[in-house]
């Protein structure tokens, strides 16, 4: 396998603690995984592991559960690193990770993670940097959850969706995924969504949508 074709050219910005050598070794020592749409690539309580990488497709965080329950909270595009937070406590999962898209991953073992932190400590620093990152993502994720007006809301999601995964990128929800997203009822989010479409604002596609913009 070509590793070249696989990980980023440049390195990430949690990395810019660690010397160039450093990060490429440990970028060396990843496991380049695939996963299928709805496939779980970890659960809320599963064991402490290591950081992954997501190469192509579109992941959900969620809540999600063995038994299938579960609301996806973000959607994760091509280049997210995620997954921190349990190497950096050695805690189980706090969330849950799902293939919203057929999608290929990088994983960082955390045995790997820990040997190369012995070397050079400033990898903890970098991994904090990335955790402090994705703590922001929560943080505006919960600010938009607070918007009360219910289009304005769905919009605010919306926005946030497309910049993670990358602008014009279809959203891989259907509408009741996104009325959970957006804590409303499915006929609520359905008229918001056509005002939306005819304001030219979405485009609407089976079990995904567009943001086009403002």
């Amino acid at each position: 396998m070509n590793m070249d074709m696989e990980m980023p050219q440049q390195l990430a910005p949690w990395m810019e603690p660690v010397p160039k050598s450093v990060a490429q070794k440990l970028l060396s020592e990843a496991e380049i995984i695939s996963v299928g749409r709805g496939d779980k690539v970890f659960l809320p309580g599963d064991p402490a592991g290591g950081v992954y990488r997501l190469i192509s497709g579109v992941l959900g965080a969620t809540d999600l559960d063995g038994a299938q329950n579960g609301v996806v909270g973000h959607l994760l595009g091509p280049g997210a690193w995620f997954g921190e937070g349990s190497t950096l406590t050695r805690m189980p999962r706090r969330v849950g990770i799902l293939a919203m898209t057929d999608a290929r991953l990088a994983y960082l073992p955390m045995q790997a993670i820990e040997q190369m932190g012995k070397a050079c400590p400033d990898l903890w620093r970098g991994l904090a940097a990335l955790s402090a990152a994705n703590a922001g993502v929560a943080v505006q994720v919960a600010r938009d959850l607070m918007t009360p007006r219910p289009e304005d809301r769905c919009v605010a999601i919306l926005r946030r969706l497309s910049a993670s995964i990358g602008p014009g990128a279809p959203i891989p929800l259907s509408q009741e995924q996104l009325a959970d997203m957006c804590i409303l009822s499915r006929g609520a989010i359905s008229r918001i969504l056509s005002r939306l479409e005819a304001a030219g604002q979405v485009r609407r596609g089976y079990r995904e949508l567009i943001w086009l913009g403002d």
